[in-house]
Protein backbone atom coordinates (compact mmCIF):
# COMPACT_ATOMS: atom_id res chain seq x y z
CA UNK A 1 0.00 0.00 0.00
CA UNK A 2 1.27 3.36 -0.86
CA UNK A 3 1.64 6.60 1.87
CA UNK A 4 -1.30 8.59 2.02
CA UNK A 5 -0.55 12.21 -0.06
CA UNK A 6 -1.14 15.44 2.14
CA UNK A 7 -4.95 15.64 1.10
CA UNK A 8 -5.33 11.87 1.50
CA UNK A 9 -6.87 11.94 -2.07
CA UNK A 10 -5.13 8.26 -2.28
CA UNK A 11 -7.38 6.78 0.25
CA UNK A 12 -10.34 4.69 -0.36
CA UNK A 13 -12.57 3.94 2.34
CA UNK A 14 -10.56 3.20 5.57
CA UNK A 15 -11.32 1.12 8.85
CA UNK A 16 -9.03 2.20 11.55
CA UNK A 17 -8.94 -0.32 14.46
CA UNK A 18 -6.74 1.61 17.40
CA UNK A 19 -7.39 5.01 19.13
CA UNK A 20 -7.22 8.18 16.95
CA UNK A 21 -5.74 11.12 18.96
CA UNK A 22 -3.07 13.88 18.35
CA UNK A 23 -0.14 13.51 19.18
CA UNK A 24 1.28 14.61 22.56
CA UNK A 25 2.75 17.99 21.20
CA UNK A 26 -0.58 18.74 19.89
CA UNK A 27 -2.96 17.96 22.68
CA UNK A 28 -6.17 20.74 22.32
CA UNK A 29 -4.28 21.88 19.15
CA UNK A 30 -5.83 20.26 16.34
CA UNK A 31 -9.21 20.66 14.67
CA UNK A 32 -11.46 18.59 12.76
CA UNK A 33 -12.91 20.52 10.27
CA UNK A 34 -13.54 24.14 10.24
CA UNK A 35 -16.21 26.92 9.99
CA UNK A 36 -15.66 26.67 6.30
CA UNK A 37 -15.02 23.30 5.34
CA UNK A 38 -17.17 21.14 7.73
CA UNK A 39 -17.94 17.02 8.32
CA UNK A 40 -21.99 16.29 7.48
CA UNK A 41 -22.42 14.02 9.97
CA UNK A 42 -20.93 11.91 13.44
CA UNK A 43 -21.90 8.39 14.22
CA UNK A 44 -21.35 7.60 17.72
CA UNK A 45 -22.17 4.38 19.92
CA UNK A 46 -25.71 3.65 21.59
CA UNK A 47 -24.75 1.81 24.51
CA UNK A 48 -23.98 3.26 28.08
CA UNK A 49 -20.98 5.26 27.64
CA UNK A 50 -21.02 6.04 24.15
CA UNK A 51 -20.98 9.96 23.53
CA UNK A 52 -19.38 12.72 23.60
CA UNK A 53 -17.10 14.56 26.40
CA UNK A 54 -15.88 18.08 26.51
CA UNK A 55 -13.31 18.60 29.28
CA UNK A 56 -11.32 21.91 30.87
CA UNK A 57 -7.36 22.17 30.62
CA UNK A 58 -7.55 20.02 33.75
CA UNK A 59 -9.13 17.04 32.63
CA UNK A 60 -12.62 18.10 34.67
CA UNK A 61 -15.82 17.02 32.42
CA UNK A 62 -17.39 20.12 31.56
CA UNK A 63 -20.49 18.98 29.75
CA UNK A 64 -21.70 15.29 28.22
CA UNK A 65 -23.75 14.38 25.94
CA UNK A 66 -24.70 11.05 26.40
CA UNK A 67 -25.85 8.05 23.96
CA UNK A 68 -29.30 8.95 24.74
CA UNK A 69 -29.31 12.70 23.89
CA UNK A 70 -29.40 13.45 27.33
CA UNK A 71 -26.71 16.55 28.35
CA UNK A 72 -25.19 16.90 31.65
CA UNK A 73 -22.88 20.32 32.95
CA UNK A 74 -21.25 21.09 35.76
CA UNK A 75 -23.38 24.21 35.29
CA UNK A 76 -26.63 22.82 35.96
CA UNK A 77 -28.26 21.24 38.91
CA UNK A 78 -30.66 21.47 41.57
CA UNK A 79 -30.94 23.14 45.34
CA UNK A 80 -33.49 22.47 48.07
CA UNK A 81 -35.09 25.64 49.52
CA UNK A 82 -35.19 25.69 53.53
CA UNK A 83 -38.39 27.83 54.22
CA UNK A 84 -37.08 31.30 56.10
CA UNK A 85 -38.50 33.06 58.63
CA UNK A 86 -41.91 34.49 58.70
CA UNK A 87 -41.79 37.77 57.69
CA UNK A 88 -38.55 36.86 55.34
CA UNK A 89 -38.90 36.12 51.29
CA UNK A 90 -37.79 32.54 50.72
CA UNK A 91 -34.76 32.10 48.89
CA UNK A 92 -31.81 30.06 47.98
CA UNK A 93 -28.24 30.62 47.44
CA UNK A 94 -26.34 28.29 44.98
CA UNK A 95 -22.48 28.91 44.20
CA UNK A 96 -21.10 27.37 41.19
CA UNK A 97 -18.50 24.98 40.98
CA UNK A 98 -16.51 27.56 39.88
CA UNK A 99 -16.34 31.46 38.38
CA UNK A 100 -16.85 31.48 35.07
CA UNK A 101 -16.75 35.19 34.09
CA UNK A 102 -19.47 37.78 32.88
CA UNK A 103 -22.57 37.73 30.28
CA UNK A 104 -23.66 34.02 31.62
CA UNK A 105 -27.76 33.77 32.04
CA UNK A 106 -29.02 31.48 34.71
CA UNK A 107 -32.18 29.72 34.23
CA UNK A 108 -34.44 28.67 36.70
CA UNK A 109 -37.46 26.45 37.22
CA UNK A 110 -39.19 24.80 39.75
CA UNK A 111 -42.60 22.25 40.38
CA UNK A 112 -45.89 21.67 40.82
CA UNK A 113 -47.26 19.52 43.93
CA UNK A 114 -50.56 19.47 45.51
CA UNK A 115 -51.97 19.38 49.45
CA UNK A 116 -54.77 17.35 50.44
CA UNK A 117 -57.32 18.69 52.58
CA UNK A 118 -61.18 17.47 53.28
CA UNK A 119 -61.08 15.44 50.07
CA UNK A 120 -60.48 19.47 48.20
CA UNK A 121 -57.16 19.31 46.28
CA UNK A 122 -54.95 21.95 45.96
CA UNK A 123 -52.77 22.84 43.14
CA UNK A 124 -49.09 24.28 44.64
CA UNK A 125 -47.28 26.10 41.74
CA UNK A 126 -43.74 27.52 42.82
CA UNK A 127 -42.44 30.51 40.44
CA UNK A 128 -38.48 30.34 40.77
CA UNK A 129 -36.53 33.87 39.59
CA UNK A 130 -33.48 34.93 39.45
CA UNK A 131 -30.62 37.59 38.10
CA UNK A 132 -31.00 36.95 34.73
CA UNK A 133 -27.16 37.91 33.60
CA UNK A 134 -24.63 36.20 36.31
CA UNK A 135 -21.32 37.57 36.78
CA UNK A 136 -20.36 35.86 39.44
CA UNK A 137 -19.81 32.62 40.99
CA UNK A 138 -23.08 32.85 43.11
CA UNK A 139 -26.81 33.81 42.84
CA UNK A 140 -29.69 33.97 44.31
CA UNK A 141 -33.14 32.47 43.27
CA UNK A 142 -36.27 34.10 44.98
CA UNK A 143 -39.60 32.09 45.02
CA UNK A 144 -43.47 33.23 44.67
CA UNK A 145 -46.13 30.59 45.89
CA UNK A 146 -49.57 30.18 44.35
CA UNK A 147 -52.28 28.34 45.05
CA UNK A 148 -55.61 26.87 43.57
CA UNK A 149 -58.26 24.70 44.11
CA UNK A 150 -58.04 22.10 41.78
CA UNK A 151 -61.58 21.78 40.83
CA UNK A 152 -62.73 25.07 39.06
CA UNK A 153 -58.85 26.25 39.20
CA UNK A 154 -59.56 29.03 41.68
CA UNK A 155 -56.95 30.89 42.92
CA UNK A 156 -57.39 30.64 46.67
CA UNK A 157 -55.23 33.48 48.06
CA UNK A 158 -51.92 34.53 48.30
CA UNK A 159 -49.29 35.15 46.28
CA UNK A 160 -46.91 34.69 48.75
CA UNK A 161 -43.18 35.22 49.04
CA UNK A 162 -42.92 32.82 52.39
CA UNK A 163 -43.78 28.85 52.71
CA UNK A 164 -44.54 29.69 56.43
CA UNK A 165 -47.10 32.49 55.81
CA UNK A 166 -48.84 30.01 52.93
CA UNK A 167 -49.30 27.21 55.27
CA UNK A 168 -50.22 29.58 58.25
CA UNK A 169 -53.02 31.52 55.99
CA UNK A 170 -54.28 28.28 54.51
CA UNK A 171 -55.76 27.26 57.60
CA UNK A 172 -52.87 25.85 59.72
CA UNK A 173 -51.04 23.35 57.00
CA UNK A 174 -47.69 22.20 58.50
CA UNK A 175 -44.30 22.43 56.37
CA UNK A 176 -44.22 18.49 56.32
CA UNK A 177 -47.33 18.91 54.52
CA UNK A 178 -45.87 20.52 51.52
CA UNK A 179 -44.26 17.93 48.92
CA UNK A 180 -40.42 17.93 49.28
CA UNK A 181 -40.27 18.66 45.06
CA UNK A 182 -41.94 21.69 45.65
CA UNK A 183 -38.99 23.11 47.72
CA UNK A 184 -36.79 22.19 45.01
CA UNK A 185 -34.88 24.41 42.20
CA UNK A 186 -33.98 23.29 38.90
CA UNK A 187 -30.70 25.61 37.48
CA UNK A 188 -28.97 26.04 34.65
CA UNK A 189 -25.98 28.14 33.60
CA UNK A 190 -26.05 29.19 29.65
CA UNK A 191 -24.36 31.38 27.40
CA UNK A 192 -27.32 34.06 25.93
CA UNK A 193 -27.84 33.16 22.06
Amino acid sequence: MADANDSLSNLVDTEINKTLRPGSAYDAGIDLGTSSRRWRRLYLGKDSGDGIILHDTNSNTLWELDYRGITRSEFEGTATLTPAALDNPDEVSVTLPRNIGSDFVVLVSGARGSVTENSTIYDIYASWTASIFLAASVFTANVIWHVFERTGNVSVGGPWNNLRQLCYEMGGWSLDDIPVGLKRLCWIVRLPL
